[in-house]
């Protein structure tokens, strides 16, 4: 990919993510930070209408979030009063935080579809009364199909099975 600036793909995750999950002042924070790089909290409070204390807090989540961060300049040095902290999107960080959150979110889904899976469990309609003993899990059950019909039967009484809710 020569010649392509892949910041704008990376702002364009950003961004996409922020509005997906986060609130809108979440979101406003990160379009004025993706928007003018590096800014001081003074700098962004008048441009978001946002009470100091309220923006302070939203960066704070941000930074635990690992989508913002900041770096503290010394304003001694140029006549100031004390240190200064400049706020600012690492990209590279940014998409690697992104990228596994999907990661783990796509691992916590397959796993909850296996065990959603692996607990469901079939009970013949003759189990209830204990006329047989017809529990079967799903690849049991779906090895015994009727060809007629379609139905799973049990291989007991040939009765037609339903999916139990609350396996045991």
């Amino acid at each position: 990919m020569a010649g392509v600036d892949l910041t704008v793909y990376a702002e364009t995750l950003i961004a996409t993510v922020a509005r997906a999950f986060y609130d809108d002042d979440a979101v406003c924070l990160i379009d004025v930070l993706l928007r003018d790089k590096f800014l001081r909290d003074d700098d962004m409070a008048p441009r978001l209408s946002l009470p100091a204390r309220q923006l302070r807090r939203t960066l704070q989540f941000l930074e635990e979030e690992h989508l913002v961060k900041h770096e503290l300049v010394d304003d001694l040095a140029m006549g100031g009063s004390q240190n200064t902290k400049f706020w600012y999107i690492d990209y590279n960080h940014a998409v690697h935080v992104i990228r596994l959150r999907v990661h783990l979110l796509q691992k916590k889904l397959a796993e909850e579809e296996m065990r959603a899976r692996s607990s469901s469990l079939y009970l013949c309609p003759g189990y209830g009364r204990r006329a047989c003993n017809g529990r079967y899990g799903e690849q049991d059950a779906q090895q015994i199909v009727d060809p007629e019909s379609g139905l799973f039967l049990c291989r007991e009484c040939v009765r037609a099975y339903v999916n139990h809710p609350n396996p045991p």
